[in-house]
Parts: C-alpha cells; structure tokens; sequence
C-alpha cells in the first residue's frame, strides 16, 4: 500500500507534465483493454489507434518490468501481476478523473442527455420539470435519435447519459432499468378495420394491410422486426408505404387511415378511448425495457450522480408504473 501511496503522490505531484501524461495514457490504455479483453475496443474507446493502445500497454510493460497481458490470436488475459497491478491502476486513473473534474467545475451545471424517441417525447418532459424543481441550478443539453445512434453518442462521449429502449453493449457502461414498455398493433378506426375486429381477424391477416414502419434503428423497430420474426413474417412480404421516424406523424396517419403501425404504448396513451384508433395487445412481443445508461467514467460528475439518484428514487417508489 505505501508504495502504491508513493506513486499516487508522484503521479498527482507531476500532473502537468508531458512525461505524466503519457503515464497516464498507458495507465488508461492498460485498463481499458484489461477490462473490455480488446484492443480494437480499447482503441475506440479512448479514441485512439489500435497500434497506439499496443504501444502503449508494451512501454507500460517495459517500464514495470513485468508482462500484464497474455496475448493470443483470439484472447487477451491478465497475467497474475496484470490482475494486482489493475485495480491500483483503476485508482490511479478515477483519481486523475476526479482531480480534473473538480479543476472544471463552473457554476452551471449541464448535463449531456441523450434519448431515444419514446422517452424523449413521453417520459423526459415531466421528469426534468420536476427534478429542475429541486435543482434548478442543473440545466440539460438534450439530443433526440435512434436508440443505436444514442448509444453510439453515449460510448464516445458526446452525451452524458442515455435514455433508450435497446441495450447500450459495453462493459464499461452502467444500465438502470427505468420501466418496462409494451407494444400494440394500432389500425385506423375506419369501418373496414372495425370489421376486421368484430371477425376476430388474425394479426397476421392485419399485418397485410398497408404499413407505416419506424426508421431503421429505432428499438421499437427492433423490437417489432423481432415480433414479425416470431410471426414468420419478412418484412420483404409487408406492404410498407411509409417509413419514417416522426411518432407524431404516424399516429396522424394512423387517425387519418393511411395504414397501421406497431407502436408503443406510451406513444398512443393519449388516443386510447378516443374511437381514433383501434388497438391490438402483441402479447407474443417481447417486454422490453426503457433504461437509463451512462458510462462508468461519468458517474463521478455530481450532477449526473444527481440525476441518476433522482431516478432511482421515482424507481423505487414505483412511479412509472402505471405510466
């Protein structure tokens, strides 16, 4: 522990100076492919080149003594002086996090949000008004996209946080399930649908009729794409008229008898008992799960660590519910 102390203490003693700094790329460089067993991910998370990530983990080598990594064609593992030596390089790089973000504290507070359609437009707005109620010195940057494309903001640092519908696959990234979401085949409430209804028709015979898709990369699309699946429907055998991305815009063309829609449910919550629309419960469509993702790095700022208590505090006391 001393030593590891002596170290810590140099290393802080020196943070400005160019030799520090590539000790502390080495340092970051070894963590990140120890605990994501790549260098190609390694690389991308640190936004640097793969050769670069090599080099950097064989001078850090070099410089110890000692061999860290086993490397093979098809695996990397940690020596047994690679496994001690990772966790006090885990302490020595949250150390130098932390020291530079409390070097870059202002007095506003902003946090980088990312969210897919569905919490964008139906989740986000009541929960930001009332956590600003609380904490109206915390102001928010939000980025609205696909659930693939926030995940990719999210993991290469453009937001802070993400709110999507589909899993964010990294290691390096801590998920909070915020609510579950389930989906419904919505037709218009034209006579011919209503028919269709009162025949007791099979979706599968529904799923004929002209339809309106959400864009590619979107988790409700995803989440549909697996139902139709599950159907043993190709999309190749739907007759698509629209796609596009806009919630908005479907359920209007929806309502004005353009074609039907997979949707979610948050997304139609307000024409349900309209006599707009007419719904059918998927049952064989997988739950699937709004979740709050951010990336282990970030969960030291204190506004996010803020806002990621707050939501688990609606969570616990169980507020979404009967979203």
């Amino acid at each position: 522990m001393a030593s590891f102390i002596t170290l810590l203490y140099n290393s802080l003693k020196k943070i400005l100076s160019k030799e520090i700094v590539m000790e502390f790329r080495q340092l970051e460089a070894f963590v990140a492919t120890a605990e994501l067993k790549s260098f190609s991910q390694a690389a991308k998370y640190l936004y640097l080149s793969q050769s670069t990530v090599s080099s950097h983990i064989q001078n850090l080598e070099d410089d110890l003594g000692k061999k860290l990594l086993l490397r093979t064609t098809k695996s990397i593992t940690l020596t047994s002086e690679g496994e001690a030596f990772l966790a006090y390089a885990r302490k020595i790089v949250e150390t130098k996090d932390q020291a530079i973000l409390s070097l870059q504290q202002t007095t506003k507070k902003l946090i980088h949000l990312g969210a897919s359609s569905i919490p964008s437009t139906y989740l986000l707005p009541q929960i930001i008004s009332e956590f600003r109620q609380k904490h109206p010195e915390v102001h928010f940057s939000i980025w609205q996209g696909g659930s693939d494309e926030i995940g990719e903001l999210l993991q290469n640092g453009s937001v802070d946080i993400a709110f999507t519908g589909k899993d964010v696959s990294s290691p390096m990234c801590e998920s909070i399930r915020v609510c579950s979401d389930h989906l419904m085949l919505v037709t218009p409430a034209t006579d011919e649908y209503r028919q269709l209804k009162e025949s007791n028709a099979k979706i599968s015979d529904i799923l004929k009729h002209p339809m309106i898709l959400r864009a590619n990369g979107s988790g409700t699309q995803f989440i549909a794409s697996k139902l139709l699946e599950s159907l043993g429907i190709k999309k190749t055998e739907l007759n698509v008229v629209i796609q596009t991305n806009d919630l908005e815009s479907i359920k209007h063309m929806i309502v004005g008898g353009v074609g039907i829609s997979i949707c979610s449910r948050f997304s139609v919550q307000n024409l349900l008992g309209s006599n707009q629309i007419i719904t059918y419960p998927l049952e064989s469509a997988k739950t699937r799960y709004f979740s709050l993702h951010c990336m282990n790095s970030k969960k030291i700022v204190p506004e996010i660590k803020l806002f990621i208590d707050y939501i688990q505090e609606l969570i616990s006391e169980k507020k979404f519910e009967n979203s």
